[in-house]
């Protein structure tokens, strides 16, 4: 069955290297997605030109940034594919965020108010990991750092919502054989949501 749907995905992937597992993640979600009738856009942060730790104040956005808003806003569901280095996402990828989703863009404070107006409301978010340390352990007895950040302090704030995150690991001992099943299961979360989302 072919859909005929016009939901729009964004694919942000945050490994530097487009050729990584993170990588190859990235691709089986595309495919899924696309095979579900999804309008899919791949945005690769190692592409874009920006300054993710500006001195001081930041100034304008380069046109990388203004681009990437705008490919959010158009998006129905957020796809984030990154590694785990010192507990947490790569320093690019937060410097990315606090840029793009800073001057009112995600969420506002209110003076009477000490939660903040979500602005990015209507959008979900699948979250694919990768990490040398196994699931388990990162979770239970690390407590799972950057999977707080990304929820709580990144995607919470901004109303996006429900967020998934899957965790892949540990890399470094992981046979040909694991990873092409998690890549299997990949493509098949992401055909499955795809159709959820292009169902009239």
């Amino acid at each position: 069955m072919t859909h005929t749907g016009n939901a729009r995905v964004l694919i942000v992937l945050g490994h530097p290297d487009v050729k990584s597992f993170g990588g190859a993640l990235a691709g089986a979600y595309e495919q899924g997605l696309r095979e579900s009738g999804c309008e899919v856009e791949v945005m690769h942060l190692g592409a874009l030109t920006f300054d993710p730790t500006p001195q001081g104040r930041p100034g304008p956005l380069e046109d990388d940034l203004k681009a990437a808003r705008e490919r959010i806003r158009n998006a129905k569901h957020i796809v984030l594919v990154y590694p785990t280095w010192l507990g947490a996402m790569p320093a690019r990828m937060k410097g990315f965020f606090e840029r793009v989703f800073s001057d009112n863009f995600a969420f506002r404070f209110k003076p009477d108010s000490l939660l903040p107006e979500r602005l990015l409301q209507g959008r979900s978010a699948d979250v694919l990991v990768t990490m040398d340390t196994p699931p388990s352990l990162y979770r239970f007895v690390l407590g799972a750092p950057g999977h707080k950040l990304v929820r709580a302090g990144i995607l919470a704030p901004a109303g996006i919502a429900p967020v998934r995150v899957f965790s892949f690991g540990p890399l470094k001992t992981s046979t040909d054989r694991k990873r092409s099943a998690w890549l299997r299961s990949v493509q098949t979360k992401a055909k499955a949501l795809g159709r959820s989302l292009v169902r009239p």
